[in-house]
């Protein structure tokens, strides 16, 4: 688990140094004699922050095992959708993945982290998912077969349209909106008034572009990265979620490494989830100036009604993820409550 997040920003940045040193990329790199190999499974171009950062993670893994461990990286869905990458890292054919909010039908605590609105921003994403929280959550994932290495920011979400803008809440009434197949997801844009269709990420851009859907929710680097705007040049800013992808490794691969190499797994894992964050955060602010470039129609609709819509679902899914008390204290991490 990361933690001990003042440390870990000072280790940030002589990890990276290390890593810059190596005169070849790991990632992707065929096997030797001897060496383990690590399959790392994303959903992402390999442009994308998390692809760089797993990257990063192969580096300093081979660095630190001495080439013992050596890191394939798997971008753009390459091992399957992330129901079936998780199934692998439960049977162990699969390694390493970072998994959003599909994991709640295998870890449901998770869906604490899957409420709208309850994060303010970085800060208290980080102040949140780096506390005793986010650790608190590392049995849930022990008992279903998977290692919880930390969380990456997948950050602000906010909704793409094909036909006409969303200015305000009305506007959603009655749109097939894609959501990730997450129930508390389909219970939010139920809340929004919107009908919402689960669907798998690698299917998105073709159902835009045959009219299958009215849209979808993103955050502005995949919303950019994967070219949705294309079909769905209309772009909301709502930040209805700030979205938490799961790092997580296949329990058994994990205990079967040394002591040695665990370490080194946690050591070069927290470096990765930092420098994630970095990137993810940076490439955000780029990718909504490349937008407005790309002549993506940008509109900013009032967020208290979405807000109070969205009161509902914490009433009803209060006790499924973990309470009131947890929820409230999440809330007063924040820095304006």
């Amino acid at each position: 688990m990361i933690g001990r997040r003042a440390q870990g920003a000072r280790s940030l940045s002589r990890a990276w140094l290390v890593a810059a040193t190596l005169s070849f990329s790991v990632a992707g790199c065929g096997s030797s004699e001897g060496a383990i190999l690590l399959k790392a499974a994303l959903s992402q171009n390999s442009s994308e922050p998390q692809v760089r950062a797993v990257q990063l993670f192969a580096d300093l893994v081979y660095q630190g095992t001495d080439g013992r461990i050596r890191v394939q990286v798997y971008p753009n869905n390459q091992l399957g959708n992330q129901r079936d990458v998780v199934e692998g890292l439960q049977m162990g054919s699969v390694e390493l993945a970072n998994i959003a909010s599909v994991m709640a039908s295998f870890v449901p605590e998770v869906n604490l982290f899957e409420l709208p609105f309850l994060f303010e921003g970085p800060q208290h994403f980080d102040a949140v998912l780096d506390s005793w929280i986010g650790e608190g959550l590392a049995p849930a994932f022990q008992a279903r077969g998977l290692h919880l290495l930390g969380y990456f920011d997948a950050g602000e979400r906010h909704i793409m349209t094909t036909e006409s803008p969303v200015e305000s809440l009305d506007d959603l009434r009655g749109l097939k909106i894609r959501t990730m197949e997450n129930r508390l997801h389909l219970a939010s844009f139920e809340a929004f008034g919107a009908n919402p269709m689960p669907m798998a990420y690698g299917e998105l851009y073709t159902a835009l572009e045959q009219g299958v859907i009215d849209g979808a929710e993103a955050a502005d680097p995949n919303y950019f990265s994967k070219r949705f705007y294309e079909p769905a040049p209309f772009w909301a800013r709502v930040g209805w979620i700030r979205l938490v992808e799961y790092v997580v490794m296949s329990r058994s691969f994990f205990e079967d490494l040394s002591l040695e190499d665990r370490e080194v797994i946690e050591e070069s894992a927290r470096s990765m989830i930092l420098q994630q964050r970095l990137w993810y955060r940076a490439e955000a602010d780029s990718a909504l100036h490349r937008l407005r470039s790309a002549g993506v129609t940008i509109s900013r609709p009032d967020q208290e009604p979405f807000k109070t819509a969205a009161l509902k679902v914490y009433e009803d899914w209060a006790q499924e993820v973990g309470g009131m008390d947890k929820i409230e204290a999440i809330l007063k991490m924040g820095t304006s409550r």
